[in-house]
């Protein structure tokens, strides 16, 4: 289904093909069989417009006869992942180099972002690499009327690396108001986190992340190397006693285990971070993240239902579409 920009004007190209019009136009042309003045009315431009995104879908390879089978690939996954988990828009990017992974799925994600942004909202977002690569590929559109807030308190920094940075960049790209949260990522006792939580800059913090219309994070595995021991926010320990309790992964302040149950210890009540009803009263709670590494902690959180948009690799989809299946 797809929403107008305007009053009769070009429509807003379905999720589902990756804000590429060509391969809107193409797919229902070559693969749904509309004739040329119904894609015009499905993309609300004129039938010469059709007739040039289609010359350009063949000079560009989309098409031959039919849609390029690695193009269309994304889309058929992305359909099938978001089906098959319940998610309301998954963007699937194409296979590329794996050294360059959450360069490229930051890249994609900030297209995401910046697409969905509408102005005088509350944007809450988590850290993490990949959103660190996001706040750094985001173009320069000004939304002065946002807010970014930190959804979580913060970590020790590493030399390429700061819980801070993922907000303030985002907020800086976009000419918004940063509001990070002043307040350890953990405590060294409940009765510190409560006397913590009761502070009024800390509780108008987490009063203004209520409003959020967005939260944004990341995924993060327990197995091997981890952010969360890395970036200094937890002991190996620490991370050692979830993975015995079942955990699998983490993602923007809670733990899970493979059938997406939250698992709580005695750690989450030292922990600062955004409570899990709030999060999910977020409408559009946005997942940016990838590797084979992370298949069973993504799997996990979609059954969690943390995420309702994931942007991921092709590998990582193809393994959550098997996890999903069985």
């Amino acid at each position: 289904m797809t929403t107008s920009r305007g009053s009769g004007g070009r429509k807003e190209v379905p999720s589902q093909f990756g804000m590429d019009e060509v391969l809107w136009a193409a797919w229902l042309y070559y693969e749904q069989g509309l004739k040329q003045d119904e894609v015009a009315d499905r993309l609300g431009v004129s039938r010469a417009s059709v007739f040039n995104l289609l010359q350009k879908a063949r000079e560009d390879g989309v098409v031959r006869i039919a849609l390029d089978p690695t193009r269309m690939s994304r889309i058929d996954l992305a359909l099938e992942v978001s089906e098959l988990t319940g998610l309301a828009e998954c963007y699937v990017l194409r296979a590329g180099p794996e050294s360059s992974l959450f360069e490229q799925l930051g890249t994609l994600g900030a297209r995401v972002l910046e697409r969905k942004l509408v102005g005088h909202e509350t944007v809450g977002v988590a850290w993490g690499r990949t959103v660190l690569a996001l706040s750094k590929a985001l173009s320069r559109i000004p939304f002065p009327d946002v807010t970014v807030a930190q959804t979580t308190g913060s970590s020790a920094a590493t030399f390429d690396f700061s819980p801070v940075f993922c907000t303030s960049n985002i907020a800086e790209r976009l000419s918004a108001r940063a509001v990070n949260l002043h307040a350890p990522g953990i405590v060294s006792s409940p009765a510190v986190k409560e006397i913590l939580m009761n502070e009024p800059a800390v509780r108008d913090h987490f009063a203004l992340l209520r409003q959020s219309s967005k939260s944004l994070f990341g995924a993060t595995q327990l197995n091997g190397e981890t952010l969360l021991v890395q970036g200094g926010f937890m002991s190996r320990d620490e991370v050692r006693m979830y993975e015995d309790a079942g955990a699998v992964g983490f993602a923007s302040g809670f733990f899970f285990d493979v059938d997406g149950k939250i698992i709580i210890s005695e750690f989450d009540a030292r922990h600062i971070t955004m409570p899990l009803e709030d999060l999910m009263n977020v409408p559009e709670r946005i997942c940016v993240g990838g590797g084979t590494d992370k298949v069973d902690a993504i799997s996990a959180l979609l059954r969690a239902r943390l995420a309702n948009i994931l942007v991921t690799d092709e590998a990582t989809a193809m393994g959550i579409r098997k996890s999903f299946k069985g």
